[in-house]
């Protein structure tokens, strides 16, 4: 490997599907299914569609920067004022998000495996491990998601093989019993998700070679897979009506797990899964939330990193409930996202669109001077 800071598209991709996956995989399904229930799967593949259109936008946006860091293109392009506003954002909602993952992972693990253990220590330990490694560079991130992904991929195939014995498929029909309008209420859950992948544009710089627009659709529909996996799982595995009950679907598939007529309780596999997924996505987000400011220097970057560290300690030790966290998550985390990031791409393009613009009329006007000059002499 180069010794350049870089990583290829492969290792950009794998680092989304544990980062980005683990929101599509755990977060969006409770709220998707509560939404849209049985056609659930429907609001994803409609998803699927408008997130690939505009992917074409993402894609014009980088043909245009180029492997620039972006924020940087925008203060050489548009004005520095601009630039900076917009990074500083940016990074603020990165750490926000990486709070609500590790506020979510706390919640679960309270939940699921240690009613008794004070959050605070779980919080201090899990925030100095993210620490550590946001506080590398992008390929240790790379390197390091990539040995335990693997594990990941194959606990999730486990789960997915070893409980077809459960799955009734007649469970996903009818189609559209209600019509259309559950699934125009749960589409936003899925595209919430989906809309992360302007965090390949945001890491052009990070990435070897050019970006084809092949590795935002293919990112695209391995996102949605993660979807669809588990959320058809738990339809055909418990029904619909009582997979919309659940607030953690993915993870009440493990608890079906049997190997014969003496080995079950397997769901200890799916700590390790979530446990993985929200040290991956909680640490890159917070090396995000550097990397958008273009900080050079090492101690100030260790600085702020060290400050949305503190931030993620002391935000997440209140202490609320789940249903608490399950209507905060679901009434503004989601749609905030999806919002704030298309918003982005859109003010992104817009920026695209009138550097170009500039740059013709610039070059129009040295097209006109250069005859005049040459008729006066």
């Amino acid at each position: 490997m180069k010794k350049s800071g870089k990583i290829s598209t492969v290792q950009l991709s794998l680092i989304m599907m544990t980062a980005v996956g683990l929101k599509n995989h755990v977060t969006i399904l409770p709220h998707l299914l509560q939404a849209a229930k049985r056609d659930a799967w429907i609001s994803v593949l409609l998803a699927l569609g408008l997130i690939l259109i505009w992917c074409f936008l993402l894609f014009y946006i980088h043909k245009a920067t180029g492997q620039t860091n972006i924020f940087v293109w925008v203060e050489k392009n548009i004005g520095k004022v601009t630039g900076r506003i917009l990074s500083f954002t940016m990074s603020l909602f990165f750490a926000f998000l990486a709070a609500v993952s590790l506020k979510e992972m706390v919640v679960w693990t309270n939940i699921s495996y240690l009613p008794i253990t004070p959050s605070i220590y779980e919080i201090i330990l899990f925030t100095g491990l993210c620490f550590f490694l946001a506080s590398t560079n992008i390929q240790t991130i790379a390197i390091t998601n990539t040995f335990v992904l693997m594990a990941v991929l194959v606990f999730g195939f486990f789960v997915a093989i070893t409980n077809i014995q459960f799955k009734d498929y007649s469970l996903l029909k009818p189609i559209l019993e209600n019509g259309w309008s559950p699934v125009f209420a749960g589409i936003i859950y899925p595209l919430s998700g989906l809309i992360e992948l302007i965090v390949i544009l945001l890491m052009q710089q990070k990435v070897h070679g050019k970006l084809k627009f092949k590795v935002f659709a293919i990112n695209s529909i391995i996102l949605t897979w993660l979807i669809l996996g588990p959320l058809i799982g738990s339809i055909v595995e418990f029904g619909p009506v009582e997979a919309a009950r659940q607030k953690f679907p993915a993870f009440e598939q493990w608890g079906l797990v049997t190997l014969g007529r003496f080995i079950e309780h397997l769901d200890f596999l799916s700590i390790y899964q979530w446990l993985t997924g929200a040290f991956i996505r909680v640490s890159f987000f917070l090396f995000l939330s550097l990397e958008v400011l273009s900080i050079k220097k090492k101690r100030n970057k260790i600085i702020l990193l060290l400050t949305y560290s503190i931030f993620l300690i002391i935000s997440t030790s209140f202490s609320f409930s789940d249903v608490v966290l399950y209507s905060f998550i679901k009434t503004f985390v989601l749609p905030i996202t999806l919002f704030f990031f298309l918003a982005v791409s859109i003010l992104l393009s817009l920026f695209v669109l009138f550097s170009n613009r500039r740059k013709r009329g610039s070059t129009s006007d040295v097209q006109k001077k250069e005859p005049t000059s040459i008729q006066s002499e």
